[in-house]
């Protein structure tokens, strides 16, 4: 009798165990496009976000990005143990640019493309990490960043935003033309004068 109760108790808690799903390993696929972690309590169920104040700022390098460079942003606040961040056009869900060179305990992971996002590669504590986004060719226009935190795993916010980021000149190139333009101009204009 006293083996059965033990044994009903160790299944109870590891059906329990199943059930309180959160994503150790990084953000589930289905969260590219919601930014919702889909963290369970237990079977049914669901851990909902935070509706506070997040004590988490995304914190872009500069207001401007060079099209086809890298661009680095910050997770910067309170320690952390999840994340999903993405680069997005403001009102979009698709991300854009991919990330690179990802610092311990996290990742870039595929939403709409290759490496496309960045999240945790483990639950080891995080704080104020600087990650390396790669700015798309031109066109792109402006982004935002988008992130969801997770302190804990029934601890997260999500939908927090960094400030627009626009789109500059590729490399300086746009002053290239008129400077050489100018430079040629003046050089007629002074052999002109210099050959009446």
């Amino acid at each position: 009798m006293a083996v059965s109760k033990v044994v009903s108790c160790v299944c109870v808690f590891l059906a329990f165990l199943s059930a309180c799903e959160a994503y150790g390993t990084g953000a589930p696929p289905v969260a590219c496009v919601t930014m919702h972690p889909g963290h369970m309590l237990n079977a049914t169920a669901a851990v909902v976000p935070q509706t506070s104040a997040s004590p988490y700022s995304i914190v872009p390098e500069g207001n401007t990005y060079t099209p086809g460079s890298t661009f680095t942003v910050q997770i910067s606040g309170p320690v952390f143990r999840g994340f999903l961040l993405q680069a997005r056009r403001p009102g979009m869900t698709t991300p854009v640019g991919t990330f690179s060179s990802p610092p311990t305990d996290t990742k870039t992971t595929t939403c709409t493309a290759a490496d496309s996002s960045m999240t945790h590669a483990n639950t080891n504590e995080k704080q104020d990490i600087t990650l390396t986004w790669n700015a798309p060719a031109a066109g792109a226009g402006s982004v935002q960043f988008i992130a969801t935190v997770a302190e804990a795993k029934v601890t997260y916010w999500m939908n927090i935003t960094s400030t627009e980021v626009t789109e500059g000149s590729a490399s300086g190139a746009s002053f290239a033309k008129p400077t050489f333009y100018l430079i040629m101009a003046l050089c007629f204009l002074q052999a002109a004068f210099f050959l009446k």
